[in-house]
């Protein structure tokens, strides 16, 4: 199925036309989606899916805002646990250290990123498992941040980055293009 970026307004705005003509408008996509199912009912129409049929006509009227759902990444993504790639993160910054210093942001900065974070539903809890998994995890934690950096316990990890949120607050990274991830995100690009 194709999905649209919630994060950019289409040109033509949030509508969908109906198999009877009518032109259904709202503030956003799920809102016109909610719509749709209550116009049908009330237009005694047949329920359909109303979130697929959404989104088909909105990727044809704006295919450049549109991503293909990609069952092969959804499952690779189900396979490596989140515990797992929060321990990649970690052993790669590790690994790029010893090539070249981390460069950390300000205090200020690291405690508004937190915020947004603590506050986000990707900010997902890890199974940590074993005593000796979770010491490792917080050797690595301490290793990169080193002292003077606090943890907040509030941040896990980041269920569409595969980050160490704790760590990654503090980390100058560039943003990054994701669909998944709020507009409202840090680590988002934004145009």
């Amino acid at each position: 199925m194709n999905r649209v970026n919630f994060n950019l307004y289409p040109r033509d705005g949030y509508f969908f036309k109906e198999s009877d003509g009518t032109s259904i408008r709202a503030d956003s996509w799920p809102g016109v989606i909610r719509r749709v199912a209550k116009y049908r009912v009330r237009a005694g129409l047949a329920p359909g899916n109303p979130e697929v049929e959404v989104m088909e006509q909105a990727c044809q009227r704006n295919p450049a805002h549109c991503v293909r759902d990609d069952p092969v990444r959804a499952e690779m993504l189900k396979k490596v646990s989140l515990k797992g790639r929060i321990l990649n993160f970690l052993s790669s910054l590790r690994r790029a250290r010893d090539k070249t210093p981390i460069d950390f942001v300000g205090a200020p900065e690291a405690e508004r990123r937190a915020a947004i974070c603590a506050a986000c539903p990707n900010n997902t809890s890890i199974s940590e498992g074993c005593g000796s998994c979770k010491a490792a995890l917080t050797e690595m934690r301490s290793d990169i941040l080193g002292r003077g950096r606090s943890i907040d316990n509030r941040l896990v990890g980041c269920v569409v980055t595969g980050e160490d949120l704790p760590t990654a607050i503090h980390i100058n990274q560039q943003a990054i293009e994701h669909s998944e991830l709020p507009g409202h995100c840090w680590r988002k690009r934004t145009l």
